[in-house]
């Protein structure tokens, strides 16, 4: 299939042709079986990718959603939850891996050297974070 009619195919499945097109594209179709079963699957990938568009919402809807105390309550919940959870499995953790004596010292003291250096780093990006957020024109837009 040359190019040319390739184009003129999308355009008739898009509805995009005028009447000399469209009748030459027809004509075309009638005639080439291949032609023919290319437009149908052709017809059935937009089909297919029709049904796979999703709605999204609106700014509005979203300002709306997120202006409910629930909506904003129950996220913060869970990630309080989460991160509880997660310090309480750490620290268990380090009390165990602390407290074997078969672990050797130097490993105890480089996973607590590198356990401190991530612990500044989080507390760094956190500050960081918070001193920006005033400024971000993005976060301030979203998280209204």
């Amino acid at each position: 299939m040359s190019d040319e009619m390739r184009i003129l195919l999308m355009g008739y499945l898009d509805g995009e042709l005028d009447d000399e097109q469209r009748e030459r594209v027809e004509q075309a179709l009638a005639s080439d079986p291949a032609l023919a079963r290319e437009y149908r699957e052709m017809q059935q990938l937009q089909d297919l990718t029709a049904q796979l568009a999703t709605d999204e919402r609106t700014d509005a809807e979203l300002e709306q959603f997120w202006g409910g105390v629930y909506n904003r309550l129950e996220r913060r919940t869970a990630w309080l939850l989460m991160v509880a959870g997660v310090l309480m499995l750490v620290v268990v953790a380090a009390w165990f891996f602390f407290a074997d004596p078969g672990t050797p010292m130097p490993i105890k003291i480089g996973v607590a050297v590198a356990g401190v250096g991530a612990l500044i780093l989080l507390w760094s990006v956190w500050r960081e974070r918070c001193r920006a957020l005033p400024h971000d024109r993005y976060a301030n837009e979203v998280h209204r």
